[in-house]
C-alpha cells in the first residue's frame, strides 16, 4: 500500500513564504531589484510592506491582482488554465478566551487579590494570525474588459503640469518657491525657515520629482534630533537621501511620470552591513510615506478637476434634478422653486425663480457656494431653464398623485394627464408617472377589496363613497409659459 501524500500545514505554508520574504529583502537591495520593487509599490501603494515585497519577488510586472473567485464574481473574468498564482499573506485573526488581568479604570493598574496576586477574568480576545492565499494578475485572466488602473498620467502639457504642481502645493504643509541655487542642488528643505526651495528653470519632470523628494524630507526627516523619542531611528544623511529618492520615484511612477535618469547605484552601498529588520523598517517608511502622499495628492487632484469642471459648466453637467419645494406669490407674479441636483458628483441645491411681467417671463438660477448664475454661460443657462421647468411641472403631478388616496382620485390624476394641453413634461417623465399611477391604483383597489370583506372595517370604502370635488385642470392652474425670457 502506497504511503499517503502529505500536505503542508498552514503553519508550514506561512513559514515558507515568510522565509522567502526575509531572504528577498536582502536580495532586493541591489539596483535593479529595488527599482522593480518601487515600481510594484507605485501600483500597490496601499498594500502592506510584506505583500508588496512578495508581489515584487514573484511577479514584478503585476498591475492588478485578485483571487480566483474574485475575478469571476467581481470582474466577469476567468483565470486561464496553467497560470501561476502569486502567493501573499492574508490576515485571519481568530477569537480565543484567555485569563487576563483585571485593570482598575481609575488607576490603570491591575487589581490585586487579598493575597497579593493579580485578579483575572476570562475574556475573549482577538489573536492575530495569517494564512497564505493565491492571487492572480490580470494578465493571467480572460473575459470582460476592465477599466484601466486608476492612475492619473501626466503627459507633460502645461495644463496638466500646472494642475499636478498645484496638487503637490496643496499637499505640502510648508511654502514652496523657486530660486537660483548656487550650490548646484536641484532643491532643498530649509529646516530653520520651514520652506522648500526648487532650482528655477528645470524641466517639468525634474521639478516634480525634486519637489516630491523635498516633501519627503519635510515629512520624514524634519524633526530636531533633540525632540525625537529614543525609539525613533537616527538615520545617516545617505539613508535619508535613499528614502526621499525612493518615495519620489514611487510617487512619480504612480502618476505615469517617467524618471528614467534616476540612479539606484548607491542602494547596495547603503544597505551593506545592515540587518533585515533595519532594512525592512526603512522600506516600511518608504511605503507608508508614498501611500500617504499618493492618497493626499489624489484627493487634491480630484478637487482641482472638479474646480476646473465648474469653470466650464454646461447645462448637461446638471443631473438628477428633483424639485423639492415651490412657493407662489400671486400679487408679485413670482414663483420660487428649490431643486436638488448633482453637478460633477457633488450634491447641489438650486434656487430657480420665475417672474411674469407684461412683455414675457424672466428667470434666474442660483446655487449655494459656487453660484451657477455667475459660472454658467448665458446660452447654457437658457438651455438649463426649461429642464428645471419640467422638473417643477413633474413635481406638481407627483404631489397630486401622492395625495390621491382612492382609486377614483388616482384615475382623476390620469385623466388630468390626458386632458392637459401643452403638457410640459418629457416622454420619460410621462411614462414614469403612468407607471406610478398604475401601481398605486392597483394597490388601492386591492386594499379596498380586502377592507370590504365581511367582518373588517371599511375605511377606504367610506373614503371612496365621499363625493370628490372636480379636479382643477393643470392648464387653469398655471398660465401657459411664454417663450420670451430675460436675464
Amino acid at each position: 500500500m502506497s504511503a499517503e501524500k502529505s500536505h503542508p500545514s498552514q503553519f508550514e505554508k506561512v513559514k515558507e513564504i515568510t522565509d522567502k520574504l526575509e531572504a528577498g529583502v536582502a536580495q532586493m537591495m541591489n539596483s535593479e531589484s529595488f527599482k522593480n520593487y518601487l515600481k510594484v509599490m507605485a501600483r500597490f501603494h496601499n498594500y502592506s510592506l510584506n505583500n508588496t515585497i512578495l508581489i515584487a519577488l514573484q511577479d514584478p510586472q503585476a498591475t492588478l491582482i485578485a483571487g480566483y473567485t474574485a475575478w469571476q464574481k467581481n470582474f466577469g473574468r476567468q483565470v486561464m488554465k496553467g497560470e501561476k498564482a502569486i502567493r501573499i499573506l492574508a490576515p485571519t485573526p481568530y477569537k480565543k478566551k484567555m485569563e487576563v488581568a483585571v485593570i482598575d479604570p481609575s488607576t490603570g493598574q491591575a487589581r490585586l487579590n487579598p493575597d497579593g496576586t493579580k485578579q483575572t477574568e476570562l475574556k475573549e480576545i482577538m489573536v492575530p494570525a495569517f494564512k497564505v492565499v493565491n492571487v492572480f494578475d490580470v494578465r493571467s485572466t480572460e473575459g470582460k474588459p476592465i477599466p484601466s488602473i486608476g492612475v492619473n498620467e501626466l503627459t507633460g502639457d502645461v495644463r496638466q503640469y500646472e494642475m499636478f504642481f498645484e496638487a503637490l502645493k496643496r499637499s505640502c504643509p510648508v511654502p514652496i518657491g523657486f530660486e537660483q541655487i548656487d550650490s548646484g542642488a536641484k532643491g532643498y528643505y530649509h529646516t530653520v525657515d520651514h520652506r522648500i526651495a526648487l532650482q528655477e528653470g528645470m524641466s517639468q519632470v525634474q521639478t516634480i520629482k525634486t519637489l516630491i523628494h523635498e516633501m519627503t524630507h519635510q515629512h520624514l526627516h524634519s524633526k530636531d534630533p533633540k525632540e525625537m523619542s529614543p525609539e525613533e531611528p537616527r538615520l545617516t544623511r545617505n539613508a535619508k537621501e535613499v528614502e526621499a529618492e525612493s518615495v519620489a520615484y514611487t510617487v512619480a511612477q504612480h502618476y505615469g511620470i517617467e524618471t528614467s535618469d534616476y540612479s539606484f547605484a548607491y542602494i547596495a552601498g547603503w544597505s551593506a552591513g545592515k540587518d533585515t529588520p533595519e532594512l525592512k523598517a526603512s522600506l516600511d517608511r518608504i511605503r507608508t510615506t508614498a501611500d500617504e502622499l499618493i492618497t493626499t495628492i489624489d484627493g487634491h487632484l480630484a478637487e482641482l478637476q472638479r474646480e476646473q469642471a465648474w469653470e466650464h459648466l454646461t447645462a448637461d453637467d446638471v443631473k438628477d434634478i428633483v424639485c423639492v419645494d415651490s412657493k407662489f406669490y400671486p400679487g408679485s407674479r413670482l414663483a420660487e422653486h428649490t431643486l436638488t441636483c448633482e453637478i460633477h458628483g457633488e450634491p447641489v441645491k438650486l434656487f430657480y425663480e420665475v417672474s411674469q411681467h407684461d412683455d414675457g417671463e424672466g428667470f434666474v438660477i442660483h446655487s449655494d457656494d459656487r453660484d451657477i448664475w455667475d459660472l454658467m454661460p448665458e446660452p447654457e443657462l437658457r438651455k438649463l431653464e426649461p429642464v428645471l421647468s419640467q422638473a417643477v411641472e413633474y413635481s406638481y403631478w407627483k404631489r397630486d398623485l401622492d395625495k390621491a388616496d382612492t382609486p377614483d382620485a388616482v384615475r382623476d390624476v390620469r385623466n388630468g394627464l390626458f386632458e392637459t394641453e401643452n403638457l410640459n413634461l418629457t416622454r420619460d417623465q410621462i411614462t414614469a408617472l403612468h407607471k406610478e399611477i398604475d401601481q398605486k391604483e392597483a394597490a388601492l383597489t386591492a386594499a379596498l377589496s380586502k377592507e370590504s370583506e365581511p367582518g373588517k372595517s371599511s375605511v377606504l370604502k367610506d373614503l371612496e363613497s365621499t363625493k370628490l370635488k372636480p379636479r382643477e385642470s393643470k392648464s387653469s392652474r398655471k398660465p401657459k409659459k411664454q417663450k420670451e425670457e430675460t436675464r
